[in-house]
């Protein structure tokens, strides 16, 4: 099917063309038997009792023993409950979410079909995908995209095109069938309009974090973004054995520094308190890696398996000083931070009252630079 999609399909998308006769039904029924092949793997996602159609997601069928993965922000104490493809409707467990992804596992008590992985390292930009999952309330629907490459940190892919809403924790497949990830969220572009460069401590992440997560955003939808199915499983894995995904946890309030990343705030009886890592420092190196930036250090903090002792050096008033540092397990938030957290630099999410107003107030002058461009545009079309 690879060969036929790319010689067929995607002149159509690059060029608007049409297909006729053989060619479109080939190409139909070659779609048609993908989705037949992928659908049992797919599932709807609700919450409270049974035959209300009140549609709030798609999961993932992961493995023969029921197990399914899904994206869930926001965690409802109603029951959940999955209907399969064929109608099914079956009581399902919670066994874990991650807070930070939003990747969660639930369990149904009978197998299911399972999908089959894609070995990412074969994806090339280009690439013809296929999303499946809810969309406008309609049970696995499917759409094509394109595969646009992988995010600057590593962690999500992006997809050509817009998901629909209800395609969170959607599907997306190669022309094999394969899983190439689970949607997580999408890109809204209207917020960058005429916005210059934010140089706060929100820094560039702002036009990533804050449109898809706190919905700011005033325009059109951009693309979706996928959490891959590697990094999905390596969730999954965690939360299945221990109910959670364990991150590393120093304890820091930090902010960017030309020499590494500068400790702006302890927390009391955390790790880097009990290690005498002090307000002033500046933290050049962690382990065998140097600390070049805020977001590098966060990954190497939180990848770090919580027990585990690693050497952290700092420049205290022009000394090197090195501390070894028993990193412990990051605390739970409260659901309601979920959505701030990435927006603000420390490693915790302990809410700092000088930090928060910083962000308070450059959220009104991104708001007022938002309006004001807005009123510019009128006037001109005026």
């Amino acid at each position: 099917m690879r060969f036929f999609v790319r010689a067929v399909v995607l002149p159509v998308i690059l060029s608007g063309s049409f297909l006729w006769g053989d060619q479109l039904n080939k190409l139909g029924q070659e779609i048609n038997a993908l989705y037949e092949d992928i659908s049992p793997s797919i599932v709807s996602i609700h919450y409270g009792e049974k035959g209300k159609k009140d549609l709030v997601g798609t999961g993932v069928v992961i493995d023969k023993m029921g197990n399914m993965v899904t994206v869930m922000r926001f965690l409802s104490g109603r029951d959940i409950w999955v209907e399969t493809a064929a109608g099914e409707e079956l009581r399902a467990e919670l066994r874990g979410v991650d807070s930070e992804t939003g990747v969660a596992v639930l369990k149904v008590k009978r197998p299911l079909k399972a999908v089959e992985l894609c070995d990412l390292n074969t994806l090339s930009k280009g690439d013809i995908l296929f999303v499946v999952g809810n969309s406008f309330g309609l049970m696995n629907g499917i759409s094509i995209s394109l595969y646009s490459g992988r995010r600057e940190n590593g962690e999500y892919l992006q997809l050509g095109n817009s998901v629909l809403p209800g395609n969170s924790g959607a599907g997306v497949f190669n022309v094999n069938g394969e899983l190439v990830g689970i949607v997580s969220f999408a890109l809204k572009s209207g917020f960058d309009m005429g916005i210059s460069e934010s140089k706060s401590v929100m820094k560039k992440e702002i036009r990533l974090k804050m449109s898809p997560e706190l919905g700011f955003s005033v325009g059109m939808m951009g693309p979706g973004v996928v959490i891959p199915a590697d990094r999905m499983m390596d969730l999954a894995r965690e939360i299945i054995e221990k109910g959670k995904v364990e991150r590393g946890w120093l304890g820091v309030f930090i902010k960017e520094n030309a020499k590494g990343v500068a400790v702006t705030g302890v927390v009391e009886d955390s790790p880097a308190k009990k290690s005498r890592i002090k307000e002033g420092d500046v933290i050049t190196k962690y382990g065998e890696k140097q600390v070049k930036d805020l977001g590098s250090f966060i990954d190497m903090v939180k990848n770090t398996k919580p027990g585990e002792k690693v050497q952290v050096y700092v420049l205290r008033k022009k000394k090197t000083l090195k501390f070894e540092v028993k990193i412990g397990e990051r605390p739970s938030e409260e659901k309601k931070f979920f959505r701030l957290k990435k927006l603000i630099p420390p490693v915790n999410i302990f809410s700092e009252n000088s930090e928060m107003e910083k962000i308070k107030l450059e959220i009104r002058e991104l708001k007022k630079q938002l309006e004001d461009t807005k009123k510019k545009l009128k006037k001109e079309e005026l």
